[in-house]
């Protein structure tokens, strides 16, 4: 199921009313805001979103499945909308997953991802090989190929732990148009391992990680938290559990960003 299955169906532990959005929002001590296809499209940053977190600049966090940028991306694409959030308050899958990959101590890693999360994972003391790894660390990769989906399942089929940076097939680009996201790339890995019962390590949302990442850095505990968020199975489906407000937006109660700054 994706979100675009649940046919107008409520999402359990999700606000979708907006009067009862603003305020849980003005309740709230913190607010995250998922990136791709909410705060942003295409990686512009959206009129109303920016409205959000002008008015309460110090309670904002992002809250992203993005593994293609580091923090710096999001801190300036927003200076240049005139929102001023320190990298620090910038949490990224990417991020977070090379930063589990440096804590797991392998030898040998296969990256699959951008250039610059390549760059990130040297920076960081990851060791990158192209054959031979003891770990596959997959990212969105723009760049797959038919011969790094081999190296890929082999590696994995060789007994290399697999470590995925998010679960979602796809996020929003313009004009209606969807961009292919790490989790299809996940799925093409796990097709070629069967009957093997390979079981990824996944960063991203829904697992906590992020989420309370982002707590820690505001300074609240996550039931003084509000995530806003256009995905139910990460954003709601990670944040609820955890005991933060939920917000979606674009969703089957029809709920938008410009009705939270209306």
């Amino acid at each position: 199921m994706n979100r675009h299955d649940f046919l107008g169906a409520p999402v359990r532990g999700a606000i979708e009313d907006p009067v009862e959005a603003r305020r849980a929002i003005a309740d709230a001590k913190a607010i995250l805001l998922d990136w791709d296809g909410c705060a942003a499209i295409a990686d512009r940053p959206q009129a109303a979103a920016v409205a959000l977190m002008s008015a309460r600049p110090d309670a904002f966090a992002i809250v992203s499945n993005n593994t293609c940028h580091a923090r710096g991306f999001f801190s300036e694409r927003l200076r240049a909308s005139g929102v001023r959030l320190e990298p620090e308050r910038v949490i990224l899958a990417g991020v977070e997953t090379l930063l589990r990959a440096r804590q797991l101590a392998t030898g040998r890693t296969l990256l699959l991802g951008s250039a610059r999360m390549e760059d990130a994972a040297r920076r960081m003391g990851l060791n990158l090989v192209t054959d031979d790894p003891d770990l596959v660390v997959l990212l969105r990769d723009t760049r797959f190929s038919y011969a790094k989906l081999a190296q890929a399942v082999n590696s994995v089929r060789g007994g290399a732990r697999l470590l995925v940076g998010n679960p979602d097939r796809t996020h929003p680009s313009a004009e209606g148009r969807v961009m292919p996201e790490t989790g299809a790339l996940m799925a093409a890995v796990l097709a070629c391992t069967e009957p093997l019962a390979v079981d990824p390590e996944i960063v991203g949302k829904p697992h906590p990680t992020l989420f309370l990442r982002a707590c820690e850095a505001l300074g609240v505990r996550p039931e003084e938290a509000v995530m806003i968020g256009d995905n139910p199975e990460t954003d709601v489906a990670g944040a609820a559990p955890l005991g933060l407000g939920c917000i979606l937006v674009d969703g089957p109660g029809g709920l938008s960003l410009d009705d939270l700054v209306a």
